[in-house]
């Protein structure tokens, strides 16, 4: 059957017709992580023994790079990654910045201004920290989740000082609907506006997102779609699964990416994607030892590639 996105043509009942997976990428929150937020040693095994097998696993998500370090290090990935939603693009041997796409400060200053005014809660990333300035549990919540400290400023629009990758309003799902559609109609294409949780407003440039960041990253180290599996659960997803002909999902993902998937595995909080991962990738050639990323594929940007 034909992706009704991508146009690749992929048979849903035999994975023998598709050229083997070179590379998987997916999504943390809701698809990889556990209800805790947390890899847990099932799936990092799994992800683990693809490595071995010569598959690059690639993790990207809405989450700043800080929160995403010990994850990556557990997965065993030096592998760059994709770090807040597509903002950036970082080295996962050196965990240094490739690339970034940032919402410039007056740009940042105003949005912060509508959302002050909104009356609702909002953080700031720059480098490895997040800032707020409406204390309590919302922001005790989110630095449990995260696992990184948040730092309190007393006004956000004051302290913003630079660029930023994104900006993060946490409220309820009925409320953050309502954002997207006030935010939308005031920045127009200056801001994307988008959800990766129904309760987690990401604003970001409209550059942004996990799709090219994906597209940036196939030209830098030769990713092919066709030999590329991409995991995703959520709307801020769509893009980088519509990339491939093989999106997978979870049996918790949002009917938006139910609908384009090739596989959907069981629950996230129950190792769905490792199982199915164990499905599409049998456990067969394995090396004793993860090999390192630049060992696979030379980090070189590539007009075409086999890697």
């Amino acid at each position: 059957m034909d992706n009704p996105i991508t146009g690749y043509s992929y048979d849903r009942e035999d994975r023998n017709a598709l050229q083997p997976f070179n590379a998987f990428i997916s999504d943390l929150d809701d698809t990889l992580l556990n209800e805790d937020h947390r890899l847990t040693d099932r799936t990092a095994e799994t992800l683990r023994r693809i490595q071995r097998q010569g598959v690059r696993v690639i993790l990207a998500s809405g989450r700043m790079a800080a929160s995403m370090r010990p994850i990556v290090l557990q997965a065993g990935t030096t592998a760059p990654y994709i770090a807040c939603n597509g903002a950036e693009i970082v080295d996962g041997e050196t965990h240094r910045v490739l690339y970034a796409e940032r919402i410039p400060l007056a740009l940042a200053k105003e949005a912060l201004d509508w959302l002050e005014a909104e009356g609702v809660y909002a953080q700031i990333y720059y480098g490895d920290d997040w800032y707020y300035d409406k204390p309590g549990e919302i922001a005790d919540s989110y630095s449990r989740s995260s696992g990184v400290q948040g730092t309190q400023v007393s006004r956000l629009s004051a302290f913003a000082h630079g660029p930023t990758p994104k900006l993060l309003v946490i409220a309820e799902p009925e409320r953050v609907q309502a954002l997207i559609k006030s935010g939308r109609e005031r920045f127009g294409q200056s801001l994307s506006l988008t959800t990766s949780q129904p309760y987690f407003l990401e604003i970001t440039s409209p550059l942004a997102t996990k799709g090219n960041a994906v597209r940036r990253l196939a030209e830098m180290i030769g990713l092919m779609p066709e030999r590329t599996l991409i995991a995703g659960d959520s709307l801020n997803d769509l893009s980088m699964l519509e990339w491939t002909g093989t999106p997978i999902t979870v049996e918790n993902a949002r009917d938006e990416v139910r609908r384009i998937a090739w596989r959907i595995g069981g629950h996230a909080h129950r190792d769905g994607i490792a199982k199915l991962l164990d499905e599409i990738i049998p456990a067969v050639g394995i090396s004793d030892e993860i090999p390192l990323w630049r060992d696979i594929c030379e980090f070189a940007p590539k007009e075409a590639s086999e890697c």
